[in-house]
């Protein structure tokens, strides 16, 4: 499973490649909006992990921006924030996105919802082998 992890915080960043790369998964990071769309337009990713709060831009433009490309239309989004308002929850959703995970989370709690995403994605992949 390839994923794009777009976090500001470094911190976060390499503690998200040290449980993932763990677990097998196959990561690119970016920083800011601006290297994530970077690597939107140069590869396709099975899960992206964004922070809301990007540099450049947010994590809602990068939403609208996979949404709306086809070749992007089948990745998951995983949202990441240590302020979930009732609002932004519900225009998250609204938007698409798969998954949320709420700062401070557990190494436990990533990789969980990371394997449920994955086992979907894996049962999609096998789905479309047979309906082609």
């Amino acid at each position: 499973m390839k994923i794009l992890v777009t976090e500001k915080n470094e911190i976060i960043r390499n503690l998200i490649l040290h449980i993932l790369t763990k677990e097998g998964y196959d990561l690119k990071l970016a920083s800011n909006g601006k290297e994530a769309f970077t690597f939107l337009s140069e590869e396709k990713f099975d899960i992206i992990i964004s922070n809301i709060h990007l540099q450049y831009y947010s994590g809602f433009e990068l939403i609208t921006f996979i949404k709306s490309n086809a070749h992007l239309k089948d990745t998951k989004i995983v949202i990441l924030s240590d302020n979930f308002t009732p609002e932004n929850i519900l225009r998250l959703y609204k938007m698409g996105i798969d998954d949320m995970i709420e700062k401070p989370f557990t190494p436990m709690e990533m990789i969980c919802r990371l394997g449920k995403l994955s086992e979907l994605i894996t049962k999609e992949k096998n789905l479309g082998k047979f309906t082609s």
